[in-house]
């Protein structure tokens, strides 16, 4: 026999469930800071220089954003792909493209998603955007 939620459970859920939907706002409101990147038809030489670093089925829409952001083929020393997963579902959510640069520390990182839709771009570790990225 299945028992009623007292008033304070009731009041308590509500209270979590209110509590979730404002940090998810917050989050959500945040996200709309991310600039979108600037992507043009990929330059096949960039493309070409991301497939000997690194083959990934992402590759194309990195590449796509690089050539957007101004990053010639020549630049590129390094690419790594790191990618996060949904733990619950085990699926890849999203990968980080890092891009190291021949003439420069640290790396441009390329977000994109599981569908490889890119969602930004920003340098780290002492690495500069180009000046079309800007």
């Amino acid at each position: 026999m299945a028992t009623r939620p007292s008033a304070v459970d009731l009041a308590r859920t509500a209270g979590v469930r209110a509590a979730g939907a404002g940090v998810l706002a917050v989050l959500l409101a945040g996200c709309g800071a991310i600039p979108t990147p600037q992507v043009a038809r990929p330059d096949p030489a960039v493309l070409s220089a991301l497939e000997r670093a690194s083959s990934n089925e992402c590759n194309p829409s990195v590449a796509s954003v690089l050539t957007g952001s101004g990053v010639q083929a020549p630049q590129i020393r390094s690419v790594a792909y790191g990618l996060y997963r949904d733990e619950i579902r085990d699926r890849i959510v999203r990968y980080d493209a890092w891009i190291g640069l021949t003439n420069q520390p640290g790396a441009i990182v390329v977000t994109v998603d599981d569908d490889c839709r890119p969602i930004q771009i920003y340098a780290r570790g002492g690495a500069r955007l180009p000046d079309a990225a800007r």
